[in-house]
């Protein structure tokens, strides 16, 4: 038996006290109130894991015989139309597929009334005020209930271990299911394929009711008001509030002035320990400088900077054309492809000579504007205006 309903994955609701921040919540229990003042701002990956969880959803349905070939002939179409759909997206969900395929054909084993639910939005506002959230997979038998997570990004390698995004799922699955079965362990299991990667962990019932009442409760009621310290760490990364919050701000300027107060060269082990700290630095710089360039598309001017059109290269528009050329001036093929692709614009310009350069291969070559970048006022570059900014930075 298997869940048909379908869930639009890029419109799922989102609670205040998400499961997918309860990382971030439960650590800096402010931080939902405050990253509630910002609006959200999709990305690439973020667009690119949307796609990969609405094609593991319908490839599940075709293993489950939930669509037929026919239907599912029809309803990939759209995916493979998808600027983020590539061959490498199919082989890579394949074993996100093939491993709930596996868990669920176990479970019927062991507990003939097994389910399977796909997409299956929980709630666990017994715990959470509001609190609910959308699983990826559930697999419900007796004794087990197994929570099933698909990251699709190869950045950070994730474990299932105490991971509190599958506790809440795994507690609101529970809420909802407990009384139709006999469940003593809940599975928490996080698949990254594109870093071949499965991640299980197993927590008692017992144990996941007593750190539901003991930590979440507490921080949650706190989280849901807004109240209590900010507290800076791993977990701020992703959290809209980063580039505003006085906490980062204030530990990666206090980390700068620690390892950098003096003037004289560093020791050895003032070195690597500024070297192990610069992370902290670094990331809350690249959430400021981000915010910073998204906000002025948006129209907002900044004191003393502007947006310009940043550097850009040149890029080949006929590799063939241009190989035949080279040919034909009796240039010899070693110096101008690099096994066995076109040697690089500057290599070839240098190759036949600056002075021959445009007149060979006028219409060959292309230098697309530079994407958009803030800078101090008193650049040479002429300024952009936003709305050319915003063309050139969503192509």
């Amino acid at each position: 038996m298997s869940s048909q309903k379908k869930i639009d994955h890029s419109a799922r609701a989102h609670a205040l006290l998400s499961a997918s921040g309860s990382s971030r919540w439960m650590n800096c229990t402010p931080s939902p109130v405050l990253e509630s003042k910002f609006e959200s701002h999709s990305s690439f990956y973020g667009e690119e894991g949307t796609l990969a969880h609405e094609f593991a959803e319908l490839n599940l349905k075709l293993q489950l015989s939930l669509v037929t070939k026919t239907e599912y002939n029809k309803l990939v179409k759209p995916f493979k139309a998808n600027l983020h759909y590539s061959g490498e997206m199919e082989t890579e969900v394949q074993k996100h597929v093939d491993y709930v395929i596996q868990q669920f054909t176990e479970a019927k084993r062991l507990t003939k009334d097994s389910i399977l639910m796909i997409e299956q939005k929980v709630n666990y506002s017994e715990y959470v005020e509001e609190g609910f959230g959308t699983c990826d997979d559930v697999i419900i038998a007796d004794r087990v209930l197994e929570v099933i997570d698909l990251k699709y990004g190869k950045g950070i390698r994730v474990s299932a271990k105490d991971n509190p995004q599958l506790k809440l799922y795994g507690l609101g699955a529970l809420c909802e299911n407990e009384i139709l079965f006999d469940i003593d362990v809940v599975r928490l299991t996080i698949v990254q394929p594109r870093l071949d990667s499965i991640s299980s962990w197993e927590i008692s019932v017992k144990d996941l009711k007593e750190w539901a009442e003991k930590e979440l409760k507490p921080k949650a009621k706190l989280a849901f008001k807004g109240k209590g310290e900010l507290n800076s760490g791993e977990w701020c990364r992703f959290c809209k509030a980063a580039p505003r919050c006085s906490a980062l701000a204030k530990q990666s300027l206090e980390v700068a002035k620690e390892e950098f107060s003096d003037p004289k060269v560093l020791t050895d082990n003032q070195l690597i320990e500024a070297y192990k700290k610069f992370s902290t630095i670094s990331s809350w710089m690249k959430e400021v400088s981000s915010y910073l360039l998204a906000e002025a598309l948006a129209g907002k001017t900044w004191p003393e900077h502007k947006l310009v059109q940043g550097r850009s290269n040149r890029v080949w528009t006929d590799t063939e054309r241009i190989e035949e050329i080279l040919k034909k001036k009796k240039f010899s093929r070693k110096d101008y492809l690099s096994q066995p692709s076109l040697l690089g614009i500057g290599a070839i310009e240098k190759l036949v000579g600056k002075d021959k350069f445009h007149s060979m291969f006028e219409s060959l070559y292309d230098k697309p504007p530079g994407k958009p970048t803030l800078v101090p006022e008193t650049d040479r570059r002429p300024e952009f205006s936003v709305s050319d900014a915003k063309s050139d930075f969503s192509e």
